[in-house]
C-alpha cells in the first residue's frame, strides 16, 4: 500500500460442511482453523491475481523483494491439507483466505 492504508487480520476455528466444501472440490469437511488477512490497497488485476503464488513473482522493483513470500505460504497451506482463496479486483481491497485442517 505505497498511500497507507490499513491491515485486517482475523482467526477463527472453523468446521466447513459438505455444503460449504461443494465450491473447492479438494477441501474435504471438517474442522479447521483459517486466517484471514484483508488490506484497503488498490487491489489487483486479473493477471496479477493469476500469478501471485508463482515463485519470484513481483510487481515490485528488483531490490524492494524477491517474490517468495506468497509462494511459500501456498506450499505451506497446501501441506498442511489446507487450501488459499484470494479475493481481489483492482480499485477493491484484496483479502487471502487460508484455512487449515486441525
Amino acid at each position: 500500500m505505497p498511500m497507507g492504508g490499513s491491515v485486517m487480520i482475523e482467526t477463527a476455528n472453523v468446521e466447513l460442511g459438505q455444503a460449504a466444501t461443494r465450491s473447492h472440490a479438494t477441501v474435504p469437511a471438517g474442522s479447521y482453523v483459517r486466517l484471514v488477512v484483508a488490506d484497503t490497497g488498490t487491489g489487483m488485476d486479473a493477471a496479477t491475481r493469476d500469478r501471485i503464488f508463482e515463485p519470484f513473482f513481483s510487481t515490485k522493483p528488483k531490490e524492494k523483494g524477491t517474490g517468495l513470500g506468497l509462494s511459500v505460504v501456498y506450499g505451506i497451506v497446501n501441506q498442511s491439507s489446507g487450501h488459499v482463496s484470494v479475493f481481489s479486483e483492482v480499485g477493491k481491497a484484496r483479502c487471502l483466505r487460508f484455512i487449515c485442517r486441525v
